[in-house]
Formats: C-alpha cells, sequence, structure tokens
C-alpha cells in the first residue's frame, strides 16, 4: 500500500509537462519516500497544476478536510507543493519535480538523497533534458555579443534584476549534490539568483537569502568572471530565477 502511492505520486509528476519518467529499478519512488511521508505523497498524488482549496484535494484523496489543510501546510513549508492566497483563502497546487521539489530540498539534501538523485538522474539518462520545448536556456553574455545581433529585454540578465522588486540567492543545489556524491566543481557556490515581483518576499525564507539588487549585479558579474552561464526558464514572462 505505501508502495502504491509514490507509484501514484510518480505517475502524476510524469503526467505534467516538465515529466518524472520511470526507471527499471524504481529508483524514483526510494527518492519520492524520502522527500515524502505517505500521507503527504497521497494529497499531492491528487493534485493538479492549478489553485485549489484544501477541502477539494481532501475530497479527491478521500481523506479528512482539516487534516488535509494541515498536511497540506506543512508540506508547502517543506517545498513538496505551492501554497498562496487566493480569493481570499490559502490555496495550494502541484508543484513539479523539477523545477521545483528538487530545487527547494535545498535546506534538508544529504549523502542519501544525494546518492538517490544521481541514480534517478543516471538511469532516467537526464531525464529532464530530454524534453521540448527545453526547461531552461542559455541567454547571452551582454558583454560578448557580436554587433548586429538584437539580444530581447527578457534575454538580458540584468533586465530581469532590474524588473524584479525582490532580490535572493541559493547555493547551487547541484554543486551541494555533486560533492556528496564524490564529485564537484570549483565555481562559486553561492550563484543561484531568485527573483520575484513583490517586496521583502525572502526575508524569512529558510532556502533563500535576501540580497539587494545590487548584489545580484555583482554576482551576476561574478559568475561570468569564474566561467559560468546565465540560465533562466525558457519563457519570455515571469521569469523568477537565474
Amino acid at each position: 500500500m505505501t508502495e502504491d502511492v509514490y507509484h501514484r505520486l510518480a505517475h502524476t509528476l510524469h503526467s505534467i509537462p516538465n515529466g518524472f519518467p520511470p526507471t527499471e529499478s524504481g529508483v524514483e519512488l526510494r527518492l519520492l519516500a524520502k522527500i515524502f511521508a505517505p500521507e503527504e505523497a497521497a494529497l499531492a498524488s491528487v493534485m493538479r497544476l492549478t489553485w485549489e482549496p484544501a477541502d477539494e484535494i481532501a475530497a479527491r484523496a478521500g481523506v479528512d478536510a482539516k487534516a488535509a489543510y494541515r498536511t497540506l501546510k506543512t508540506m508547502a513549508r517543506k517545498g513538496q507543493i505551492y501554497a498562496g492566497r487566493k480569493d481570499r483563502q490559502l490555496k495550494f497546487r502541484l508543484m513539479p519535480f523539477a523545477v521545483g521539489i528538487y530545487e527547494e530540498q535545498l535546506p534538508r539534501i544529504d549523502k542519501e538523497f544525494a546518492m538517490l538523485f544521481e541514480q534517478y538522474y543516471q538511469e532516467a539518462q537526464g531525464a529532464f533534458n530530454r524534453y521540448e520545448p527545453a526547461l531552461h536556456r542559455v541567454i547571452p553574455v551582454e558583454e560578448a555579443v557580436p554587433a548586429g545581433i538584437e539580444i530581447y529585454p527578457y534575454e538580458r540578465a540584468t533586465e530581469l534584476v532590474e524588473k524584479a522588486k525582490a532580490w535572493g540567492v541559493r547555493d547551487c543545489l547541484c554543486r551541494i549534490q555533486q560533492k556528496l556524491v564524490g564529485k564537484g566543481c570549483d565555481h562559486p557556490l553561492e550563484a543561484c539568483l531568485v527573483l520575484a515581483p513583490v517586496e521583502g518576499v525572502f526575508v524569512h525564507s529558510e532556502v533563500t537569502r535576501a540580497i539587494t539588487k545590487q548584489d545580484a549585479h555583482r554576482i551576476l558579474k561574478e559568475a561570468e568572471e569564474s566561467g559560468l552561464v546565465h540560465s533562466p526558464g525558457n519563457y519570455q514572462d515571469g521569469n523568477f530565477y537565474i
């Protein structure tokens, strides 16, 4: 029964555009079990990408609405789902595995998690790199663009930083994960920028360190000087990370 709930969650995550492909070994189920308790997986497996109140999610899961509400709030704090105030009430929606659940586990990653993810990534053959359109795109370093090539505002890292009203930075989860499995690189660890259209949203975050706009521009420059590339989400509007 417990394994069934992780099968259902894996199927749900694979049914959305970001994907979560199965493997022959079933390592993805062990990875989900590392992140979700069974009752959490049961709720997430019936969630959708659209905002919903807890009672609707609970009805599909066949559980008590008040208990589901408490569990969903805990899940949101643990970076398993999204939560937000919509129509004057707290609503919830499904979070993709990547970009989403995986990145939000930064405060909780350990060697076991890193090894499970490495096995999953290898067996799924870089699963998240095989979908079209791609989840990420690379945008050029503005100082190195050949003359005559037009760079749109959404392709300028500095423009994304300027448009934001709140700025944060995180340690690179991929570098942490690789070091935990005995690999890794020497590039700067604190290099993942997070952006928001609302002031002060990162002040109390356990995942993101709130920074100033000037700090964000400095981190962009340091990343360029270190030989890193800027890679936001593959969409024109609403980019929230680089």
